[in-house]
């Protein structure tokens, strides 16, 4: 186990590598997460779900079995991930009898936390300083000293209920939008109901211009020239009365 946890220690062209073990004479089978730089994160055993430390003790036990060393890519590994630190060149040389309590082989200082608020072993982001540091209240520093500005004494204005920022009634903006829409809509009708002529001498002309026929007339003959006449003809009598009128 000695030379398998190495072997993935030495791996650099993954920052976050997952060895797999499995056990020939048990059910035992599981996996441990480990950081460049040579850290284990945490584990978990696929059977009974343990994860943690004890998952890590168990995993450490296996003699005769098999593994792989796989590469998680983009994939997440949440679920591995127990923040452990357990630092691998103290665990090696007490293997296979680990210590119950992982206090002598945790690194109790990783560089993550004096460097900056991203983890330099994992690739990761690294949310919970920064969290902790919105979360507080505004007039006392962050907690966490990666994050080099300090949130000045909050500034809060109260606003009063008879304010008009407070008396929006998105209710009644719809009304007077729907009322603008029908004026505008009204409007545009009788424009064109009084301006059709004009609007259709327009329309035909540029047509016309630019080389489209507009005369539908030879596609009307036969038993609709009648009707068409007779509508035509109706129009111009009534142009002519109006034209009397005035």
């Amino acid at each position: 186990m000695a030379d398998v946890i190495n072997s993935v220690v030495e791996i650099k062209s993954c920052q976050t590598p997952i060895l797999r073990i499995n056990d020939n004479h048990s059910e035992l089978q599981g996996r441990i997460l480990f950081s460049a730089g040579g850290f284990i994160l945490g584990a978990k055993i696929g059977v009974t779900g343990e994860s943690g430390y004890a998952a890590v003790r168990k995993l450490m036990l296996v003699s005769d079995g098999n593994y792989a060393i796989l590469d998680p890519v983009r994939k997440s590994t949440t679920e591995l991930n127990q923040s452990l630190w357990l630092a691998t060149a103290k665990l090696v040389p007490m293997l296979p009898d680990l210590p119950a309590a992982p206090a002598s082989i945790v690194d109790a200082h990783p560089e993550r936390i004096t460097e900056s608020a991203a983890r330099p072993k994992t690739g990761q982001l690294d949310l919970a300083p920064m969290m902790s540091a919105v979360a507080a209240p505004k007039d006392v520093p962050a907690v966490d000293p990666s994050i080099p500005v300090v949130v000045d004494e909050e500034q809060r204005q109260t606003v009063g209920s008879k304010q008009v920022s407070r008396k929006y009634n998105e209710g009644r903006w719809r009304t007077v939008k729907t009322l603008l829409q029908l004026t505008v809509s009204l409007l545009v009708v009788v424009l064109i109901m009084n301006n059709s002529d004009m609007m259709y001498t327009g329309a035909y002309k540029l047509l016309k211009a630019v080389g489209i026929d507009t005369d539908i007339s030879p596609m009307l003959q036969g038993p609709l020239s009648g009707y068409v006449q007779k509508i035509k003809k109706d129009m111009d009598n009534a142009r002519t009365r109006t034209h009397n009128a005035k």
